[in-house]
């Protein structure tokens, strides 16, 4: 009788240790996840403008689908497990609420990066393509605390742009409805422009 409890007791301790290594691995790879969207936003995302339902569809939402359904797949026997250990209806729901809200969040540093970066590449080479284009846009405002920014209306959607601190500085005394966005950009696929410049002008 022991010698079986002791075995249950050397088995669950294995799977517990088995379970740790994967969850550190699991780790890393989040980490890496993440260290490789900071880089790529940073550096190698070109900045657009435009909107197209399409992009939320296939490039956020489908993509962010297909990864909560892959790890719910690739993790089912965990979660299981997980949930069956709690016997109280508020921590099975909090167990649910957690590892959905854990699984969205890897999804889009994962699947939802790879469709990003795809279509970030498609986007720039397609705009490469086309001539280049000066649209103007009045400005809605300018935002000057954290993340100073300024924003226009393009296509009837607000759009921003993000300022150095010293456009910051000065935008302080600036009146919005002085001033118009001049902007350089290339025509991408569905209805987004890749924006290659842009300025901010006095009209007065």
């Amino acid at each position: 009788m022991r010698s079986k409890q002791n075995l249950k007791k050397i088995e669950r301790r294995k799977l517990k240790n088995k379970e740790k290594k994967i969850n550190q691995r699991h780790y890393i790879l989040l980490i890496l996840a993440m260290i490789f969207a900071i880089i790529n936003h940073t550096f190698f995302e070109s900045a657009t403008i435009g909107h197209d339902i399409r992009y939320n569809i296939y490039i956020f939402f489908l993509p962010l689908c297909i990864g909560i359904l892959f790890f719910g797949i690739y993790r089912k026997d965990f979660l299981i497990r997980t949930y069956l250990s709690f016997t109280k209806a508020y921590e099975k729901i909090y167990v649910i609420l957690f590892y959905l809200l854990q699984g969205i969040i890897v999804s889009y540093l994962s699947f939802g990066q790879f469709a990003g970066v795809t279509w970030n590449y498609i986007n720039t080479r397609e705009a490469e393509k086309n001539q280049i284009e000066i649209i103007n846009c009045k400005v809605d405002g300018f935002y000057t605390r954290k993340n100073p920014d300024i924003s226009f209306k393009f296509q009837n959607r607000t759009e921003v742009f993000s300022v150095s601190q010293e456009m910051n500085r000065q935008n302080y005394n600036r009146n919005p409805k002085d001033y118009s966005l001049e902007i350089t950009v290339q025509k991408g696929i569905w209805n987004y422009y890749v924006v290659k410049h842009w300025e901010l002008k006095n009209m007065r």
